[in-house]
């Protein structure tokens, strides 16, 4: 997926089982203050540097400690837009009207995806990394569970308690999904399993020159991402995760918390997008850290998510 920054477009997604592929969205660290990227043959970006801006803010983020109002009878508000419920899921069951799950792979991915690493159970859905000692290419079963419904500008928030393991990824994500894709929109929070304590947020917008259609590669993503240290532990514990996305901003939050408010390209995040649930072990060690013998079987687990539309 990457060599030395971060990959940056989703040509070389494999498709190992036959579902149409779509990159998930992990994303480069910003490395003393600024961005580094490359043009790769990933799938998702990942940074394979060691430094990261910690919990400081990148581009136009802003970072605090505000809240981002309160719920009223199903809906929430933000500044001048309110959030009305759409949908939500408790994960009685996996319900094939709301998701898909999905085959494919790509390069830095070492787990393929599995329809099998998906269990419902009591209200919980468990999404698990597991070894596949069989396969030398991936020697991982993962998972990624695709929104059958897109949202443009909303709510999305899901209790959620992050997977544990060195170079295991999890994360709750929201990707514009057309491959090979013509643009690119994404806004991601994930876990490291380096740390249990911080998440990434990341925005990732197109910022090249318009393509050619029909396309015959993915175009490459502009990443701007931000690593939190939330305090608390991500893997031992449930907490209530938010993205909040309007025409003039999108807004991370962490239990009600603000942690990142970004606007740097934001006239360029306006494309449909769905929203995913993912597990993945990642090759590159100096960002999501090394790959061990105890990394896998592992899982994250998520009580409900809720899918806000935006009103005007």
């Amino acid at each position: 997926m990457f060599v030395s920054a971060c990959d940056a477009g989703r040509s070389s997604e494999t498709e190992l089982g036959g579902a149409p592929a779509a990159a998930g969205g992990l994303a480069a660290q910003n490395q003393g203050g600024s961005l580094a990227t490359a043009s790769g043959s990933g799938g998702r970006g990942e940074s394979a540097g060691g430094g990261t801006n910690g919990s400081a803010t990148s581009g136009d983020a802003t970072n605090g400690g505000a809240t981002n109002g309160g719920a009223t009878n199903g809906g929430a508000t933000n500044g001048g837009a309110t959030f009305v419920l759409d949908w939500e899921d408790n994960f009685d069951s996996i319900d094939a009207s709301l998701w898909e799950l999905q085959t494919f792979s790509w390069d830095g991915n070492l787990a393929q995806f599995s329809t099998q690493n998906a269990v419902a159970n009591s209200g919980i859905l468990s999404i698990q990394l597991t070894p596949e000692a069989t396969d030398t290419l991936k020697p991982y079963r993962g998972v990624e569970l695709r929104s059958r419904k897109t949202i443009t500008y909303g709510k999305v928030e899901a209790k959620v308690r992050f997977a544990k393991g060195s170079g295991v990824v999890s994360g709750l994500v929201l990707i514009y999904t057309p491959y090979p894709a013509d643009d690119w929109n994404e806004i991601d929070i994930e876990h490291l399993g380096k740390s249990s304590n911080s998440v990434q947020l990341n925005c990732q917008v197109y910022t090249g020159p318009a393509p050619q259609l029909p396309v015959t590669q993915s175009v490459p993503p502009t990443q701007d991402p931000m690593i939190a240290d939330l305090m608390l532990d991500t893997e031992a514990d449930f907490h209530v995760y938010a993205m909040e996305w309007t025409p003039s901003d999108v807004r991370f939050t962490v239990d009600g918390k603000l942690l990142r408010t970004w606007t740097k390209d934001i006239a360029r995040m306006k494309l449909a997008q769905n929203v995913l649930f993912t597990i993945w072990a990642s090759n590159a060690a100096n960002w999501a850290g090394p790959l061990t013998t105890s990394s896998a079987p592992t899982s994250a687990d998520i009580d409900w998510i809720k899918v806000y539309r935006m009103q005007n």
